[in-house]
């Protein structure tokens, strides 16, 4: 495989990307506006240069980093907050499925196995339920209620479509 040059912004691009796994992210650290970002960094992640940088770096970059409060948290609000919907559509009776190069990263954080089944494809996604359940946990929500009531109110501010 030929080794295409990186510009400077690329080079910025793909080493913010390989150390947040988040297109967008990695955009902004390159110096990309907001309101490009999310764009920008789907269309590097499509760069050949770009994609030959990253996949060497995975390469020879040894395989630990930092683990944080936050980035578990993340991972467990990735999972918590999954839809299937994202993964799969039903159109006229025909289930399509979303194309993983299309999928952020909290989105291919949620997805527990992915394997072929019979004519299909089976997608599983991790227990939902758990990492709600340990979202609680960490949040405390039911720690001040009475050994009575356990009972939660939510709130849920959803569009104004939604309640029509």
């Amino acid at each position: 495989m030929k080794q295409e040059t990186l510009t400077k912004r690329e080079a910025r691009f793909a080493e913010a990307y390989l150390n947040t796994g988040q297109a967008e992210a990695a955009a902004l650290a390159a110096g990309y506006s907001p309101s490009r970002a999310k764009t920008a960094g789907e269309k590097l992640l499509e760069r050949p240069a770009v994609k030959q940088a990253i996949s060497r770096a995975l390469q020879t970059r040894p395989r630990s980093f930092e683990v944080t409060e936050q980035t578990v948290l993340r991972e467990l609000a990735a999972i918590a907050f999954s839809d299937f919907t994202d993964y799969v559509q039903v159109e006229d009776g025909t289930v399509r499925i979303t194309d993983s190069r299309s999928l952020d990263y909290s989105h291919r954080a949620a997805i527990a196995a992915v394997k072929e089944a019979g004519k299909g494809v089976e997608i599983k996604l991790h227990d939902k339920q758990k990492a709600l359940e340990l979202l609680v946990k960490y949040l405390g929500l039911f720690e001040d209620a009475d050994a009575e009531d356990k009972s939660l109110r939510v709130v849920f501010d959803c569009p104004e479509e939604w309640t029509e």
